[in-house]
């Protein structure tokens, strides 16, 4: 009952299937890239409408100023490499590989590239692209090719969501959808763009995470401001500067200018209108106003300013969602990407030879517990499920939240002998079997089914 034996489990049916597909070009190279793809760094996609802030968000999760880095509407993968590249995949024609320059309105560019790629992949050095792989891109495609999804959107109305709707959903366990989170991605000009925009903004995603129509569609809703991420993880010195000089303005003066970006460029006060220009590019009116905010109540350098730009934005609280639900289970993801395309493949290629592989994928699918866990600590995390404080700690415990080693789901030391163990996966699962029916609330009996089966498989490895 864990991700790698999930992985396990799921190779060994594509071997199968490479098996009885032998001689088939089109799904032998299904099969082998689809084999490769397990032993890959996680696909995180970042998908969502125009102007959502795809690029931006990309370059706070990298911490440099990389995207974008090709034409509108072409999709771009972001990997770890050893120096700054673009490796161009045309429609038709040979792949070939390309320098990146700095674009005018910044990111980088592909020097030189030939018109209608179809896929560009940048290589960048970056510790975070070591076991992630990022996509930008719009449409099925990220679906397809991605892992996990990351659907940013400026609002939480029908428009924004309608992608995430359109995805097929199935009827099995493999249609929970906890490869999904979406972002409220533009969380400071909220409100106005005052300077509790991101407060509120955050407040709403709070909200609507609980929400049952939204929750079907994701794992988890969070707001971020990408601008204001990447602003203070990149902050200048001369950037501060300028910050510092308007915190020290008088008061009203100061105010009075951060009331529109219109007054902020025309304010006639002693910091240059190119320097407050070249602020409100980086910033936007919103990042601005809590910047100085920020600046006038502690954030005495660039560092301290860097930091709480960073903290605020809500980028730490993506970090950590994605670490807990997509990066940590990798394993499972990988996995469920495979039993997808399978499907699909079973379906396209079907014939008298794949109704055992049909059959087994579906006994492989209904015995995954995985998904169920991880749909769980979504709901654990997100105050979906209502559970007392001490038993939802011990929820996410025996869910694998803390790892999936049976001594860790139980507790106790990593050393503890098996037949210690037993005893106390018995005590989880009698404790559990009682919640099953005493939990008040439905979400609490539910996530007790789900726990109590996590306790069983314990005692079904020992035994």
């Amino acid at each position: 009952m864990s991700g790698d034996r999930l992985e396990h489990r799921v190779r060994t049916l594509l071997d199968q299937a490479a098996q009885v597909f032998r001689g088939n070009p089109r799904a032998e190279t299904w099969l082998l890239r689809h084999r490769e793809r397990l032993g890959e760094p996680l696909r995180v996609a970042l998908t969502g409408l125009p102007r959502s802030g795809r690029s931006t968000l990309v370059n706070a999760l990298i911490g440099e100023d990389v995207a974008p880095a090709r034409e509108e509407g072409v999709p771009v993968w972001f990997h770890d490499g050893p120096r700054p590249i673009a490796r161009i995949f045309p429609e038709n024609g040979q792949p070939s590989v390309a320098l990146l320059e700095r674009g005018t309105r910044g990111g980088h560019v592909v020097a030189g590239a030939a018109s209608g790629p179809r896929t560009v992949v940048v290589e960048w050095p970056c510790r975070a692209l070591r076991h992630t792989r990022l996509l930008e891109a719009a449409g099925d495609e990220a679906h397809a090719e991605a892992d996990a999804i990351l659907h940013l959107a400026r609002h939480l109305g029908e428009d924004d969501l309608a992608a995430l709707r359109e995805v097929p959903a199935g009827r099995t366990v493999i249609a929970l959808p906890v490869h999904i989170m979406v972002v409220l991605s533009r969380a400071d000009e909220n409100a106005g763009g005052m300077a509790d925009a991101l407060t509120t903004a955050k407040r709403i995603a709070r909200r609507r995470r609980r929400d049952r129509d939204l929750s079907a569609l994701c794992q988890d809703v969070l707001a971020v401001s990408g601008q204001m991420a990447y602003a203070g993880r990149t902050l200048r010195e001369d950037e501060f500067a300028t910050i510092a000089a308007i915190a020290a303005l008088p008061r009203p003066a100061a105010d009075a200018m951060l009331l529109s970006a219109d007054r902020f460029a025309a304010a006639t006060v002693p910091v240059p209108a190119q320097q407050r220009a070249a602020l409100l590019d980086r910033l936007g009116l919103g990042g601005i106003r809590l910047a100085v905010t920020l600046a006038r109540t502690g954030a005495r350098t660039r560092a301290d300013l860097g930091e709480q730009l960073v903290r605020h934005s809500g980028l730490t609280e993506l970090q950590a969602s994605v670490s807990d639900l997509l990066t940590a289970r990798r394993s499972v993801l990988k996995a469920r990407t495979a039993l997808v395309g399978l499907d699909r493949l079973l379906r396209t290629e079907a014939g008298p030879a794949t109704g055992h592989l049909s059959a087994e994928r579906e006994r492989l699918i209904a015995n995954a517990h995985e998904f169920r866990e991880l749909r769980l600590l979504a709901a654990l995390r997100t105050g979906r499920v209502e559970l007392p404080a001490e038993l939802a700690v011990e929820a996410r415990r025996l869910a694998g939240g803390d790892g999936e080693a049976h001594s860790e789901r139980l507790g106790v030391p990593p050393n503890t002998p098996a037949e210690l163990l037993w005893p106390a996966a018995e005590d989880a699962a009698a404790r559990w079997h009682e919640q099953t029916t005493a939990a008040a609330a439905a979400s609490g009996r539910r996530a007790a089914e789900v726990v109590l089966r996590s306790c069983t498989a314990i005692l079904d490895d020992l035994g």
